[in-house]
């Protein structure tokens, strides 16, 4: 099964730190620390950009407003099936 997928932004190291502490060693969430910055790249794959830009659009506004976003084993399992 796909865990979860706990993106913190590298801009909140202190967020990170304390999702490692309260996750520990959970086996159903991952948490990343999001080390992008500057422009991200657009979708590369032609008809496939509509639904994975508003989803990445979404995950990249979380981590400017929030410090964090979550994303659902759900949702990383569509994704992969996708590809």
């Amino acid at each position: 099964m796909t865990p979860s997928l706990f993106i913190v932004s590298v801009y909140r190291p202190d967020l990170y730190e304390a999702a490692l502490a309260a996750i520990g060693l959970a086996r159903d969430v991952e948490v990343v620390l999001d080390r992008r910055v500057g422009e991200r790249r657009g979708s590369e794959r032609p008809g496939q950009g509509d639904v994975n830009e508003r989803r990445r659009l979404e995950i990249d506004e979380r981590l400017r407003t929030d410090g964090w976003a979550l994303v659902s084993a759900e949702a990383r399992s569509a994704s992969a099936a996708r590809r």
